[in-house]
């Protein structure tokens, strides 16, 4: 039994050493401008991928568009454009995530923390920006009848909103938040003493 064991053991540790070496981006984003728009938009020419730890793959296709405006206001406030960052590839996943919500946003701003952090951002930093994220960050609902919004809304809408707060409430964590010693877990329940409300939900883009 005790052999059986180790050898269960000693395999999961090898599937996650392995899923760990395949870990990382893939490609570049290869971002082409476009010019006849008034914001700051582009357009990928080739395909990027990032793949987590976990085994999760985060694929932005070519051609995809990508603005930035994924990424809520105070964040802009504080680290200026996500696509002109020290962190662009993992903005540029992450950009595309809400915009396509194939995967969900918890899982999304997971997947950013640690691609900022694969990147080079520091951890104090990284800490930062995931709370600025859970905070104000968009969320969405995925498709499919699974979502509790399909009754009302129908299994393929694109319902997205973000937390209710006060502005003051969240840049009086910025400070506390770049902190490398804080975990994930107490982020997040830091982040939940300030919402208010869970937000209104719309089938329209959240700017």
């Amino acid at each position: 039994m005790g052999h059986v064991r180790f050898v269960l053991i000693f395999t999961i540790s090898l599937v996650i050493q392995s899923a760990a070496a395949n870990s990382g981006f893939e490609g570049a984003p290869d971002l082409h401008p476009i010019e006849d728009s008034f914001l700051e938009r582009y357009r990928t020419t080739s395909e990027f991928i990032y793949r987590q730890t976990n085994g999760r793959v985060w694929v932005v296709p070519s051609e995809s568009l990508v603005d930035g405006r994924g990424f809520p206001r105070l964040f802009i406030d504080l680290f200026g454009s996500p696509l002109r960052s020290d962190f662009v590839n993992t903005a540029v996943v992450y950009d595309y995530s809400v915009k396509s919500k194939h995967h969900p946003w918890v899982a999304a701003q997971n997947m950013a923390y640690e691609a900022m952090q694969v990147e080079g951002l520091p951890r104090s930093e990284a800490n930062l920006v995931l709370m600025l994220l859970r905070a104000t960050g968009t969320r969405w609902a995925t498709k499919g009848p699974g979502n509790c919004f399909s009754r009302c809304h129908g299994p393929d809408a694109n319902l997205e909103w973000r937390p209710i707060v006060k502005d003051e409430a969240v840049l009086e964590l910025v400070k506390w938040a770049r902190n490398s010693r804080l975990t994930v877990e107490e982020i997040e329940l830091r982040v939940n003493e300030i919402i208010l409300e869970e937000g209104p939900h719309s089938v329209i883009g959240i700017m």
